[in-house]
């Protein structure tokens, strides 16, 4: 891995923020991830920068209609030919600042390689003192200040001045159109509706099918002004049935978005949606889970965590090494639930000490979520 660091040159050029005109935000990663760049977008682009965005085809989704951006790319790095093919359309344009945009501090070679190789006199970037190409790295290891201050900390950088970092979301009208369809058909006028979405991106962020029963008759039983909407995709939710509740199909992020924008209440495991409803400020109560610490009876447990504890040292020493050798920062890592806690007064946030979501305990998991509702 060393390649990186030896043969790469080294942007030899000054910066003066005069001369940026044309700026690449490298975000290359998920829908929520880019929920909590638009207010970063909003800022570089109310300074008269072309802004122009590099993430999967999920998460620029979010952006569809946004008045902030000149241009987007999609990334794709499921192959090595599909990660070249999204660096070759990069490299179309040539811009004055890239800025590296992923929030945690794991190694991604594909990630690293493709900021590595964009056309751009800068590329800016955190904690990556060990990676010649990226003549500008800010030193940033607070693992515990939510994910937008990283944001600002560039702003500061750049000279931009900024004061609500409020999300924001565009709807598309034809998709708004059809969620109103979808309440007038299925929502009485005098009823408020929740939105409930039981599952993660992986099966170890999914409630379990009792978990969501005893969700859903807590609201029938106790908050009858509530109607059920049931959302998600996959096999789970396709088999999912429960009485008296609706299933909203949607295909895609953008077709729920006018759904979680008109809700009364918002009940999520999945950060996109939390990020979704903070938008609109819109009343939610997210499910978050932390690592619980190891098991000191049980010698793999407490050699699995060291080893993790590990690796992750030896990544950030491959990327910034000669900033960690010299200032010794806090290396711990960084706290999921406070980095993406819901960025909004009407975010609730209940956060339980698992590995896997469908370990709560399903009475404490009830009783925790109606204190909120």
């Amino acid at each position: 891995m060393s390649i990186f660091t030896i043969f790469l040159k080294k942007k030899k050029n000054l910066f003066n923020t005069n001369t940026i005109k044309k700026v690449l935000i490298i975000r290359n990663d998920c829908i929520g991830d880019m929920i909590v760049t638009t207010p970063f977008i909003r800022y570089l682009a109310d300074k008269g920068y072309e802004v122009y965005i590099s993430s999967r085809k999920s998460s620029l989704e979010i952006i569809d209609n946004n008045p902030h951006i000149t241009g987007r790319f999609s990334y794709n790095d499921k192959s090595f030919g599909e990660l070249i093919n999204s660096l070759k359309m990069v490299r179309k344009h040539e811009f004055d600042l890239a800025i590296d945009a992923r929030f945690h501090r794991r190694l991604d070679l594909k990630h690293l390689l493709f900021c590595c190789f964009v056309r751009s006199t800068h590329l800016l970037s955190y904690n990556k003192s060990n990676i010649k190409s990226f003549n500008i790295s800010l030193p940033y290891y607070h693992p515990e200040n939510h994910v937008t201050n990283q944001l600002k900390y560039y702003l500061t950088y750049l000279n931009i001045k900024y004061s609500s970092f409020n999300y924001e979301i565009f709807i598309d009208s034809v998709k708004e159109k059809n969620v109103d369809i979808f309440i007038t058909n299925n929502i009485k006028p005098q009823n408020k509706f929740v939105v409930i979405n039981p599952y993660g991106s992986s099966n170890y962020r999914c409630l379990s099918e009792r978990q969501i029963k005893m969700l859903c008759d807590l609201l029938k039983n106790f908050h009858q002004e509530y109607k059920i909407i049931l959302i998600g995709q996959g096999e789970k939710f396709d088999k999912l049935f429960i009485s008296d509740c609706i299933k909203f199909q949607s295909p895609t992020i953008s077709d729920v978005i006018p759904l979680i924008k008109k809700a009364d209440l918002v009940i999520s495991v999945d950060t996109s949606i939390v990020h979704i409803a903070s938008a609109f400020s819109t009343k939610c109560i997210s499910i978050y889970m932390e690592p619980p610490p190891p098991d000191s009876n049980s010698l793999k447990s407490v050699y699995s965590r060291e080893l993790s504890n590990y690796k992750y040292l030896q990544q950030d020493l491959f990327l910034d090494k000669k900033y960690i050798k010299k200032h010794s920062p806090n290396l711990n890592l960084k706290v999921n639930s406070h980095i993406w806690s819901p960025n909004d007064i009407n975010g609730k946030q209940i956060v339980f000490y698992v590995n896997s979501m469908e370990k709560i305990d399903p009475d404490n998991l009830i009783r925790s979520i109606s204190k909120y509702i």
